[in-house]
C-alpha cells in the first residue's frame, strides 16, 4: 500500500499574499533576487517597505518596489535565466517562503 505525501514538494503548502512588491531596475530590466542555503530566487516582499529595505542593499541607482500580482511574480519568476529556480517571500530574510517555479 503506497503512501500519499501531503506536501511532497517545498512550498506548496505556503500561502503566498496574492498582492506582492518585487524590486525592479527599470533601465535594465533587472530584477533583485536572493540566494537562501544555496537556492536562488526572485525576491518579493508582503509589504512596499520590505522591498524598498532591500533595494538599498543592491548596488544600482534607480531599484524601484514594484507591486504585482503572485501569479505576476511567477511569471517573472519563470522568465529569469538560471540558477532562478523559486520566487522567495522575503518578510523573514532567515527564513524566507520559497516557492519553486521549476
Amino acid at each position: 500500500m503506497s503512501q500519499v505525501l501531503d506536501c511532497p514538494v517545498l512550498g506548496l503548502d505556503t500561502e503566498f499574499p496574492e498582492r506582492l512588491f518585487i524590486v525592479r531596475h527599470l533601465p535594465s530590466n533587472k530584477y533583485g533576487c536572493y540566494c537562501f542555503d544555496g537556492t536562488h530566487g526572485l525576491a518579493c516582499f508582503s509589504d512596499e517597505a520590505g522591498a524598498n529595505g532591500f533595494a538599498s542593499w543592491i548596488d544600482i541607482g534607480g531599484m524601484m518596489a514594484e507591486e504585482v500580482s503572485f501569479d505576476e511574480a511567477r511569471e517573472i519568476a519563470k522568465d529569469r535565466p538560471m540558477p532562478i529556480v523559486s520566487l522567495m517571500l522575503l518578510d523573514n530574510m532567515e527564513d524566507p517562503e520559497i516557492h519553486f517555479i521549476r
